[in-house]
């Protein structure tokens, strides 16, 4: 073996040791394999309360309120998005497809968000449906065009908002046409065209706009009874029932779809009130005028009417007190009225009335007293200024019974020497001194003051010239005749009368008419014409508040002898310019 060959075998040999002390050392840790399990043990048991650990200390789930979205991770995302589309209102569904649909379209969720993104687009286009039917159109198409195209969704949107569209107009409509036929006070035929309502394919229309027009047409059909009850209280006429009218259609003007002819009855019995004001105050009557003007609304083109009126009220009522110093205080109240005002004309005419009326008091004044002497002439006189007062004044009257006065003492002044002789040349007794006495007797005429005193002395005096025992001459039975058809005629005439019509007075005058003029009733007859010829100016004047024309004709039939005839004719003119 040469040396080469040993030194080989040497290090063949010293490898091989070599090798078998590294196995020896490389599994050597196997010698203590029960600590090892030991070990392995302690790990498995730690790492198994470790995990319990954590499961019973989670950390709190994430505050998506406070995210800071451009760092947010895919899952965060994901998760709030969840959360927020879990709330189901159209808001939070485009807010939670908003959030995750900002991704990239690469990203590795994508898988997980699209079916998502369809999901939330299919839900929220049913509930903007529902927003439709709910009445929200609006925001029903607002909605529902935010859909992603992507979706298959989307493909429904234009079908589904043209759709909504036409709905709604149908409906829109419908409901227009009923309202404004309600608001032009026909509710049944509103009614007839608000059932096609029923017919929408919209909730809104078909149930609450339906439900809301029904409820107004309730309204309208107790409003039309009120409005009803309103026109029946103006008819019957008395205040009481004209101020309840009022309030009802004061009612009615504020809210209703009557109010148009609420406004017009208003008017109506505005205009009304202020007639009753007017005849109240040509009666005199103040306080029932006043209570008449107060009642006017406010709200009617006929208030600031009343308002002058009343200054003219106030203004009569002190000039009806008939001395200079309240006429001249109703002119300064009068003259208060602004030219502009409908009644300046009517106020300007009673103010020259009054002014007359302080003339007539002044000329009256003096009449009397200068008929104080009681000479012919100053009598005369006297009757001659009294008689410058016109039937129109309201001195009139009071100077019509002056007047009959001083004609009655003149009368006796000039008649009683007549009536002295006669009865002096019939104490002769001869048949040629009582035809004298009745010749002289007979100079006094019909209406004097002692013709009927005349007349009883001639037929005295006529039956003495009569033969002894014979009643076939035709004189005295003339005149007993006369004077018996005379009170027969009177007689008809006032049971005519007493029927208190106007036409009765028409005929009762007539009647008393033809009296002859010498007959022992023709005083009486003449102060029954003058009674019933006030009574129809009397029942003209209450027939003129509602029908001027009726009044008219009844004052027409006043006669011309009458002492009311002149008051007629003026209160003619007034209606016929009123007509």
């Amino acid at each position: 073996m040469t040396t080469d060959s040993k030194t080989n075998l040497v290090t063949a040999t010293n490898s091989s040791e070599a090798v078998s002390v590294l196995g020896r050392e490389r599994f050597r840790f196997l010698c203590n394999w029960p600590l090892w399990g030991l070990a392995a043990i302690l790990l498995s048991g730690g790492v198994g309360y470790g995990s319990y650990y954590v499961l019973l200390h989670q950390p709190a789930k994430p505050n998506c309120a406070q995210v800071f979205w451009p760092f947010a991770s895919g899952s965060l995302r994901i998760y709030c998005a969840q959360e927020q589309a879990r709330k189901q209102t159209l808001e939070d569904l485009f807010a939670a497809i908003a959030l995750v649909d900002a991704l990239d379209a690469n990203h590795p969720l994508r898988p997980a968000i699209n079916p998502l993104i369809e999901k939330w687009s299919t839900q929220a286009l049913d509930l903007a449906e529902k927003a439709f039917h709910a009445g929200k159109l609006d925001r029903a198409i607002e909605f529902a065009q935010k859909i992603p195209a992507q979706t298959t969704a989307y493909k429904l949107v234009k079908d589904r908002i043209n759709q909504w569209q036409r709905i709604w107009a149908e409906g829109q409509k419908i409901y227009d046409q009923a309202d404004a036929t309600l608001n032009n006070e026909q509710w049944r035929r509103a009614y007839e065209i608000m059932v096609g309502l029923l017919q929408v394919d919209n909730r809104y229309w078909s149930g609450t706009q339906y439900d809301a027009l029904m409820e107004k047409i309730f309204i309208a059909q107790e409003d039309e009874r009120q409005l009803i009850k309103a026109k029946d209280l103006m008819y019957q006429g008395s205040l009481d029932d004209l101020s309840e009218s009022l309030d009802i259609l004061q009612e009615l003007i504020a809210d209703s779809v009557y109010h148009r002819s609420a406004r017009k009855l208003q008017s109506q019995i505005a205009s009304r009130l202020l007639t009753i004001a007017e005849s109240a105050l040509e009666r005199r009557n103040y306080q029932a005028s006043i209570d008449a003007l107060e009642l006017i609304p406010k709200d009617t083109t006929t208030w600031a009417q009343a308002q002058d009126f009343m200054k003219l009220a106030q203004a009569s009522s002190l000039a009806w007190n008939g001395t200079t110093v309240n006429l001249e205080e109703a002119i300064k109240q009068a003259s208060t009225l602004d030219p502009n005002s409908p009644l300046y004309g009517k106020a300007q005419t009673l103010i020259a009335h009054w002014q007359r009326e302080i003339t007539n008091i002044q000329l009256l004044q003096h009449a009397q007293l200068q008929a104080q002497t009681g000479s012919l002439n100053d009598l005369s006189s006297a009757v001659s200024q009294a008689q410058q007062i016109s039937a129109g004044s309201d001195r009139w009257q009071e100077a019509q019974k002056d007047i009959d006065e001083w004609q009655y003492q003149i009368q006796l002044r000039q008649d009683q020497p007549l009536l002295d002789r006669a009865d002096q040349l019939a104490l002769q007794g001869t048949p040629v001194a009582l035809q004298s006495a009745i010749q002289e007797a007979q100079k006094i005429k019909p209406g004097r003051a002692l013709y009927d005193e005349a007349q009883l002395r001639i037929s005295d005096w006529e039956y003495q010239l009569q033969p002894q025992g014979s009643t076939a001459l035709n004189a005295p039975l003339t005149t007993v005749s006369a004077s018996s058809k005379g009170e027969q005629l009177l007689e008809k005439a006032e049971t005519q009368a007493s029927q208190g019509t106007s036409k009765a007075l028409v005929n009762a005058i007539a009647q008393a008419n033809q009296i002859a003029p010498d007959s022992p009733a023709q005083i009486e007859a003449k102060m029954a014409i003058d009674t019933w010829s006030e009574q129809l100016l009397e029942m003209a004047r209450s027939q003129a508040v509602t029908d001027p024309a009726a009044a008219i004709a009844i004052a027409q039939q006043i006669p011309s002898r009458s002492r009311v005839y002149e008051a007629a004719q003026s209160q003619i003119q007034k209606w016929q310019q009123q007509r």
